[in-house]
């Protein structure tokens, strides 16, 4: 771990958006859905920053989570659960 003040300080601002993060998708019912921006904007009142500075952080954690996946398109957003875990009507 760096010993470096600035190093250090960023850290902990990366984890408590990415913790908050986290608490926000952990609350949501399975299949609920919410747009990128609104999650970036509850993000960031959560941790007291500009939601132009967490969305990056945001969609990284997102992304790069088995607790949501991101679709694109009308009915996108980011959904929280397995994308493998979707029952398709036959």
């Amino acid at each position: 771990m760096s010993k470096n003040e600035n190093v250090i300080k960023l850290t902990q601002v990366v984890e408590s958006i990415f913790e908050a993060t986290f608490a926000i998708i952990d609350s949501m019912e399975n299949g609920e859905r919410i747009q990128m921006k609104d999650l970036a904007q509850t993000v960031g009142l959560a941790v007291a920053m500009d939601p132009k500075l967490v969305i990056n952080f945001v969609s990284h954690f997102v992304h790069n989570s088995d607790l949501a996946y991101v679709a694109r398109g009308k009915n996108g957003g980011v959904i929280k659960g397995s994308k493998n875990n979707i029952v398709k009507p036959s």
